[in-house]
């Protein structure tokens, strides 16, 4: 991502990004990764005028991730993106999704949301568990929300309407988003088609038509239809695993007084697990190959020294990022990658997609991009100071801007409209060069405008020096127009733009 885009759904106030971690990092890996920051910002080694705001931004981080308690409560603010955000319709070698909960590939997975209510006197907590899920995982998982629910959804003054809603939409097997819904089973039935399981892309073509919307959705199933040999005289090979009633909302209805007998009934619902239907458990995945060119489809993804989770790791690649697959090892649940900075390493097969991360990465930026910027809007601060900015556009376009150290990093993003003129405080100490990108439809996810974007760079002649000994400083800034005159704003290649 871009410097001046948010953090990720995974990581919203940046903790795990101050400490070089993923949000997947265990104790250690962040006690560690503390004592290396640490070290690198110590004032004998760093004697930079950011060291000190930097390293209380990592203490404050490693004060948040290294208790659990305080961990869990960071987690829970996490923003998890729909799988219909994330899944390219267009990949030619799909791989079968598997379930969020037992890890095992269902040939029929169903995105769903379960609701928990907690009661705290004054309060009402409201908490979901979502993702892909098989049957029987939906099931106890759908027990173990209302059992929840029932124990501790009532004790606040609004808690019995938002206990009574929750245990109703997970008595009806939880939330089933439409569009969502409909593009796991597409995405399903490629992948077994790709796989030659034709009959059971036929019958999962065919029960997205439950969830289709409109022409082109309609299309889209009549495609797979088509390519699986068209509509079958006999039923389908694959039994519908999603039958209205199970015996799920049997024990969700049970009244207050059979509590401990629901109970019993999840505890035993989830220790016990079921055979899977006969055409799931006929699934062959096949494996990634030698040359390959996939992306990771998880947030931050591990890279490891050996094909096990308990090897150490060797790097942390970001979602959407493009990766070449250089072996397949442990019966296809591994592969071996080389990243585009040149890292090699062992990930998990089941978290690479098919084909490069570009056409993924722009669905997800323009769908997270969020309302336009504000003039004046300071999208992007990094540290603050006592001075202030007047910032006057003459460029013709409305603007991104970036202020950048002489090495490049960037410190403060803001918007300024065209012909514009904007005061902005808490300008730091230090000499600093000013990027601006024109464009349409601004990307806030992404930092990037989504169509028509230009870079530029101010005229060396309008470097800002700021510096307390003077005391407060006004300071003033204007984007020229674009053009090769003097003092005229010049281009600048996009990745001098985004760099850092």
């Amino acid at each position: 991502m871009p410097d001046s885009a948010p953090y990720p759904p995974s990581d919203p106030l940046g903790y795990y990004a101050a400490l070089g971690v993923g949000p997947l990092a265990d104790a250690a890996e962040i006690k560690a990764a503390f004592r290396y920051q640490a070290k690198l910002l110590h004032p004998d080694r760093n004697v930079s005028d950011e060291a000190t705001q930097q390293f209380q931004r990592v203490a404050e981080a490693y004060r948040v991730l290294r208790n659990a308690r305080t961990r869990r409560s960071y987690d829970a603010t996490t923003i998890i993106s729909a799988p219909g955000n994330l899944i390219d319709p267009t990949d030619q070698s799909p791989e079968p999704l598997a379930c969020s909960r037992c890890g095992k590939v269902t040939a029929q997975p169903r995105y769903l949301i379960f609701r928990i209510i907690r009661g705290t006197l004054l309060s009402t907590r409201k908490d979901a568990v979502l993702g892909i899920f098989c049957r029987d995982c939906a099931d106890r998982t759908a027990i173990r929300a209302s059992t929840a629910t029932w124990l501790c959804g009532w004790w606040s003054p609004t808690g019995p309407y938002h206990t009574v809603r929750a245990l109703f939409a997970n008595l009806k097997g939880g939330e089933k988003p439409r569009a969502d819904n409909l593009w796991v089973i597409l995405h399903q039935a490629r992948a077994f088609l790709a796989r030659g399981e034709a009959d059971i892309a036929r019958a999962l073509a065919e029960q997205a038509e439950a969830f289709a919307g409109g022409p082109e959705e309609r299309a889209a199933i009549a495609a797979i239809v088509r390519a699986a040999g068209g509509k079958a005289r006999s039923s389908p090979r694959l039994k519908n695993r999603w039958r209205p009633w199970s015996y799920a909302p049997v024990v969700q209805a049970l009244p207050l007084a059979a509590l401990v007998v629901g109970l019993g009934v999840a505890v035993a619902a989830v220790v016990f697990r079921t055979e899977t239907d006969s055409a799931s458990a006929a699934i062959i995945v096949r494996p990634a190959q030698a040359g390959e060119i996939r992306h990771v489809a998880v947030d931050l993804l591990k890279v490891r020294q050996g094909p096990n989770a308990s090897q150490p790791v060797v790097a942390l690649v970001d979602r959407f990022a493009t990766v070449q697959v250089m072996d397949s090892v442990a019966e296809g649940e591994w592969a071996r990658i080389l990243t585009a900075n040149g890292v090699t390493g062992y990930v998990p097969a089941r978290f690479l997609f098919g084909g490069p991360g570009n056409a993924s990465k722009n669905r997800w930026c323009a769908d997270q991009k969020g309302e336009p910027p504000a003039n004046g809007e300071v999208l992007l601060r990094r540290t603050g100071g006592e001075h202030r900015l007047t910032v006057k556009n003459t460029s013709g376009h409305d603007a991104v801007v970036r202020l950048k150290t002489p090495t490049g990093r960037t410190l403060m993003a803001f918007y300024i409209d065209a012909g514009a003129n904007v005061s902005l405080p808490a300008i730091p100490d230090g000499t600093f060069r000013a990027v601006f990108a024109s464009g349409r439809d601004y990307s806030r996810a992404c930092g990037i405008f989504l169509e028509n974007m230009q870079t530029f760079i101010v005229p060396t002649a309008q470097v800002i020096q700021a510096t307390m000994q003077a005391g407060r400083q006004q300071l003033a800034l204007t984007l020229p127009p674009v053009g090769d005159g003097p003092g005229e704003s010049r281009t600048l290649p996009l990745e001098s733009f985004l760099d850092n």
